[in-house]
């Protein structure tokens, strides 16, 4: 029986390989140096690589809001429709005292989303805009792809690349994912980069919104307007062009710190790399919050000074010897010569600006922590560089679905919970409070490894630094909430989780557990695909069969092939057995969820009786050996061994039964994790299990009419979980889902009529 290689074992035996440095090796993390694409990749040559080492750090000011003085736009959104132009123009990026190769540093050419009618003007960072809605009033967005053709782009990363052996969007050659399941070495246009009018897609990451506006991956359109996905969609009865969308978001979900970004198939990493993403805080008026808390000082200064809420949008970049934008392209495997596994770069980025620093006040600050970056996991921690001294504490308010019940204190000097932890798509809302620290500069630190959490430590001249505070002098009156005050945030939550047993609270039952397995397919070079629960995005296996356990869903003539069919009302428990050797943050649209516990599992053993069931095929041939598979051994995107509804009589999902591998106590979620999720860390060797109840999170467990003011199946249209390293979703490691309506369930948000 052939075993699967370990990525780390394969590591090992690849350290005489070909040498990448030309080409940018950073952003390869661990997979410098790898044999498989010499000779089918084409290298980046038109671009020189700069070292982050050589920038120099805390030159410039904090990108703030536009409120505060700053240049991140920021809007209250109301009735009338918000325009969103996606377009390319220069950004001031780089620091100040920046001197490129050749001639004068005027910005770094970016890709973002601008309000108004095409403004030309360079711009202070590509981050955002801000737009503050309102809790049950509609938000009406027109997205306008403005990026015209690859060919008249100045952005040359991207140009160079795209990889069309994913399956991705592809406005040329069609949705049928012909060259990622192609196998072996590329050809023809497969091995090309793509040229042609630019596709994207809007998503609000974690809106509670219905299917056909969530901007799955498969709802793209091109900037000419002439290609768009079989997802794509846009409000009935207003007018539009083939460029644009125009999405009305219900806003009925709890108050929440949600952003959005781009999230087109099978290149989310190079639009978002390139800027696309933006925030879309959502208030509640009536909700009663502690002094200064209310989002709504942003603009009315309420509070006092309207800086007292500052977004921190975390992005590692490289750069070229220009200042430009620059992202590898040199795969380590034939059949995906320019997709590498996961871009680490070797700069950080904070609102669009590199290394800033930002002068505050002896007084509070509240933070919005967003980690948009490709791959990078950060743990978070403030000290003073002279004094080695460690604080002052992040005292952490909300979570990716809203206010936390009460603050929990992340204390640098009291383990366990001494770092903020934040992986890619994770958010946080915090309090930090500068009172006392007159006259002192600070750094946020970072020790987060990458790959995550055995991966390489960052370089604490480098990456190991995020931004600096610099405390200014004077007595500051500071009537603003107090976190350590005790003093509740909000109403209490509704739980569907106990988190100090680690078990689902009282009265909750799971209607479905489903056991689904994290995978990571080896090929010569290193990762060649990471997938979920062993399955391709269209539910697909390699020789083009389809499952007999997997639903066909048929949109607008394109057939994938889904597993995960949950009922509206519904809760259910998902248990996430991690095989891979790294975290993931796996993410679910549509859904907030509640964090139970984690539990570890004896991975060798599970590992052989997992392959041990394996079925075998006489039509899926094993490249290891060019024979079909025998029984008994593990089939990469096969899906799970077993089948999905009948193999495992404890849980759904196709697996063998992870119970009698377990081994180690449960661990309930940190006190900071004990709120409503849209993305969670799943460790390697642990099973990570969730609480999903696919309805508003609002409503009391034992409410009646468990459903969604729109219909979650609108148009037959489904969503998306997956992981939120983007270079993973980009290949394959994302699934659809489809949720069954509730039959007589009353909408106030119509189709057609509302979205």
């Amino acid at each position: 029986m052939r075993k699967q290689i370990s990525r780390r074992t394969l590591l090992k035996g690849a350290a005489a390989g070909t040498f990448l440095a030309a080409t940018g090796t950073a952003g390869l993390g661990r997979y410098v140096g790898l044999p498989g694409a010499a000779g089918v990749a084409r290298a980046q040559t038109t671009q020189t690589a700069l070292a982050g080492s050589a920038i120099p750090r805390f030159v410039d000011p904090l990108p703030l809001l536009s409120v505060a003085g700053g240049p991140i736009e920021t809007m209250i959104a109301g009735t009338s429709e918000i325009v969103l132009n996606m377009q390319e123009f220069k950004a001031t990026v780089m620091p100040s005292t920046f001197i490129p190769a050749t001639g004068t540093y005027a910005g770094t050419w970016v890709w973002g989303y601008r309000l108004g009618n095409l403004p030309t003007n360079p711009a202070g960072t590509y981050t955002g805009p801000v737009l503050v809605a309102t809790r049950n009033v509609p938000t009406r967005i027109r997205f306008v792809n403005n990026l015209g053709n690859t060919s008249g782009s100045n952005l040359q990363f991207w140009q160079a690349g795209t990889d069309q052996t994913l399956h991705w969007a592809d406005p040329l050659h069609g949705e049928e994912n012909m060259c990622a399941h192609m196998g072996g070495m590329p050809m023809s246009y497969c091995a090309e980069h793509y040229s042609g009018p630019i596709p994207t897609v809007p998503h609000v990451h974690g809106g509670e919104v219905p299917p056909v506006i969530d901007g799955g991956p498969d709802a793209w359109f091109t900037s000419d307007g002439a290609y768009h996905g079989h997802g794509y969609y846009t409000q009935p009865g207003v007018s539009a062009a083939g460029n644009e969308a125009v999405y009305r978001y219900p806003n009925t979900q709890e108050a929440a710190m949600i952003w959005f970004h781009d999230h087109l198939l099978g290149a989310t990493r190079l639009n978002v790399y390139a800027g696309l993403a933006g925030a879309y805080p959502l208030i509640d008026p009536s909700l009663t919050l502690p002094i200064g808390l209310h989002p709504v000082g942003l603009q009315q200064g309420a509070s006092g000074p309207v800086d007292y809420l500052v977004p921190l949008v975390l992005q590692d970049r490289m750069f070229d010897v220009n200042g430009q934008l620059f992202f590898p392209n040199v795969g380590i495997n034939p059949e995906h010569p320019f997709w590498i596994p996961e871009f680490v770069g070797d700069t950080i980025v904070v609102n669009g600006k590199v290394w800033p620093f930002m002068n505050v006040q002896a007084k509070r600050y509240r933070f919005l922590f967003v980690n948009g970056s490709n791959a990078r996991t950060y743990e978070l921690f403030l000290v003073n560089p002279v004094t080695k001294a460690m604080g002052p504490p992040i005292w952490q308010i909300g979570t990716d679905g809203g206010y936390l019940d009460a603050p929990v204190k992340i204390d640098p000097n009291v383990k366990p919970l001494d770092r903020l932890l934040l992986m890619p798509g994770e958010r946080a809302d915090v309090i930090i409070d500068f009172a006392g620290l007159q006259g002192q500069t600070l750094i946020m630190r970072n020790t987060g490894r990458t790959p995550y959490p055995k991966g390489t430590a960052p370089s604490g001249s480098t990456l190991g630094q995020i931004v600096q505070f610099r405390v200014q002098a004077g007595a500051v009156t500071d009537a603003s909430y107090d976190p350590a005050s005790g003093i509740p945030l909000r109403p209490a939550m509704v739980r569907l989780v106990n988190p100090a047993t680690g078990a689902l609270a009282a009265g909750v039952t799971a209607n479905k557990t489903r056991q689904m397995t994290l995978n990571e397919i080896m090929g010569m070079g290193g990762p060649l695909e990471i997938l979920v629960n062993n399955t391709k995005w269209d539910g697909k296996r390699s020789d083009g069969s389809v499952r007999a356990d997997f639903q066909a869903i048929t949109i607008n003539g394109m057939t994938d092939y889904y597993s995960e069919l949950p009922n509206e009302g519904d809760t259910e428990v998902w248990e996430i057995v991690n095989l891979t050797a790294d975290a993931h943050p796996i993410h679910t649209h549509l859904t907030q969820f509640q964090l139970i516990n984690r539990q570890g599992f004896n991975v060798s053993k599970y590992n052989g009786a997992y392959a041990a069931a394996f079925p075998g095929s006489s039509t899926i041939i094993d490249p290891m050996t060019g024979l079909p598979y025998a029984a008994g051994v593990f089939i990469p995107a096969f899906g799970p061994p077993l089948d999905y509804n009948t193999g495992n009589a404890r849980a759904l999902g196709g697996n063998p039964d992870i119970v009698p591998f377990l081994q180690g106590p449960l661990k309930p979620p940190n006190g900071n994790e004990a709120g409503w999720k849209d993305t969670v860390v799943m460790y390697p060797g642990q099973v990570t299990r969730i609480a999903v109840r696919f309805a508003p999170m609002q409503k009391p467990i034992n409410d009646p009419a468990l459903t969604y003011p729109f219909d979650p199946n609108a148009l037959g249209h489904g969503f998306v979980w997956h992981c939120h390293i983007i270079d993973h979703e980009d290949n394959e490691m994302m699934r659809p889902y489809k949720v069954t309506p509730k039959s007589g369930a009353t909408r106030t948000y119509i189709q057609g009529a509302d979205y």
